[in-house]
């Protein structure tokens, strides 16, 4: 269903002033255990999702240590996007434990672009997308997002507008990496660290237990 100029470009600035609205009228996710369904709708009614969105947006570091089904992947994936296509200027990283992982997660941002409803956003109001391995690009804003390795000189050359690090309790040198992206944010840069949970450095850092935290797998 096609809606009218007037009404898109309204709808537009609301999305690119609300991440909440994005996530609620735009973002489909993958299911890959669901072989009849594996397109869904954002799960909005899960409250604490509402409460995270909030949450991210207003505290640019956080921690968010996670249980399987949560939705925490997307929602963070989809928040990094909104932020990446709707805003100029924009330089995201998604920190994995292996390239290939974290060309997944580039991925995944494609996927919900490619599948936001025409009936919420028309397809010509969007920036265009240049995606590559490990890269999402939207050149006409000078905005993108990059996918990289784990690993302390990963990051060291870059200034980012925000990092999600995923799985960040199953990274190798977890301490090491976080100590390098930090001033790579410096600014006001955002740091978002995902992970299920698991004993060590994250543990550590979310729990603020760090004066404890001597390497290895204890606190």
């Amino acid at each position: 269903m096609s809606i009218g100029p007037e009404i898109a470009l309204r709808r537009l600035e609301e999305i690119r002033n609300d991440p909440w609205i994005f996530l609620t009228t735009c973002v489909y996710t993958k299911d890959q255990v669901d072989m009849k369904n594996p397109i869904k709708a954002f799960p909005a009614h899960f409250r604490y999702l509402y409460v995270y969105t909030r949450c991210w947006q207003h505290y640019p570091k956080i921690l968010v240590p996670k249980s399987r089904r949560m939705y925490m992947s997307w929602a963070n994936i989809a928040l990094y996007l909104w932020d990446t296509m709707f805003h100029v200027g924009r330089y995201n990283a998604f920190v994995s434990r292996k390239e290939e992982s974290a060309d997944e997660l580039v991925k995944r941002a494609e996927f919900i672009y490619d599948n936001i409803p025409e009936s919420v956003i028309p397809k010509d109001l969007l920036p265009r997308k240049e995606p590559k391995f490990c890269h999402l690009a939207f050149p006409e804003i000078e905005s993108r997002i990059q996918g990289f390795p784990q690993g302390a000189d990963q990051l060291r050359q870059f200034t980012f507008s925000g990092i999600l690090g995923d799985e960040m309790a199953f990274w190798s040198d977890a301490q090491k990496m976080y100590a390098a992206s930090i001033p790579t944010l410096e600014g006001g840069g955002r740091f978002t660290g995902v992970s299920s949970p698991a004993p060590g450095f994250f543990k550590a850092l979310v729990f603020d237990k760090l004066e404890l935290y001597t390497g290895g797998d204890t606190v």
